[in-house]
């Protein structure tokens, strides 16, 4: 396994051992106290190791957790919403993600949200900790999807997310909408170049080394309804 260096503060190190999970659902545990509290005030820097993966292929729909031959440790999926009290979405939770796959391929589907919507995900590397993705070799990310609403693929990095103390108003991750999907399953090919921020969150830049998740997504608060199979870096 090939690594990169990178460097955040302890205390946000510390964040990202307790957030792996679905980003944006579950608020983090605070920071424990101790040595990391006192390296953080002192304004030292930990250091995370960017994983380089060794392989294409993230996912193929044989278990909730990524390939581990090319994502050590594979990270897992879960499934994501607003808290609308009408909203149904399948998979229902985390625990039950793999009653929606069959056959290799996830069939995700959801209404009666009217905040932002909802969707699935998956963080790269899993415990013990949240860590990033060093995937500049590749051109993007590819995956085979069929549907009959649009879908929104966001990229969410080390400068998007919480966990990792670089942005104040996160989750405006890199995204791009994909409208044309049919009952016949295609191929969806997407380069690092054409993600995008929305707009509304912290503006930055897109660090195809410090890549941290990936999330399939209703169109806003509209209804979804598509599918997802064999999810893998564009050489």
């Amino acid at each position: 396994m090939s690594q990169k260096r990178l460097f955040v503060s302890a205390a946000s190190l510390l964040l990202a051992v307790a957030c792996i999970g679905p980003q944006g659902v579950q608020p983090c545990a605070e920071a424990p106290a101790g040595d990391g509290a006192s390296a953080d005030a002192s304004g030292e820097e930990a250091l995370i190791e960017a994983v380089v993966p060794t392989g294409t292929l993230i996912w193929d729909g044989q278990s909730i957790s990524n390939i581990g031959e090319s994502l050590t440790p594979p990270g897992s999926w879960f499934v994501y919403s607003d808290k609308s009290p009408k909203g149904e979405k399948m998979p229902p939770s985390v625990e039950e993600f793999m009653t929606a796959v069959k056959d290799g391929v996830l069939h995700t589907t959801g209404k009666g949200y009217t905040e932002w919507g909802g969707g699935v995900g998956t963080n790269l590397i899993g415990a013990p900790m949240l860590t990033p993705v060093d995937a500049s070799k590749y051109r993007g990310i590819k995956f085979k999807a069929s549907g009959k609403t649009p879908m929104k693929f966001l990229v969410g990095t080390v400068a998007t997310m919480p966990e990792f103390g670089k942005c104040k108003k996160c989750y405006d991750h890199f995204m791009k909408g994909i409208k044309d999907l049919t009952d016949e399953p295609k191929v969806i090919e997407i380069t690092w170049a054409e993600l995008k921020q929305s707009g509304w969150g912290d503006k930055t830049k897109f660090d195809v080394k410090t890549i941290v998740a990936l999330n399939f997504t209703s169109k806003d608060a509209a209804p979804w309804d598509f599918t997802i199979d064999d999810v893998a870096f564009l050489e």
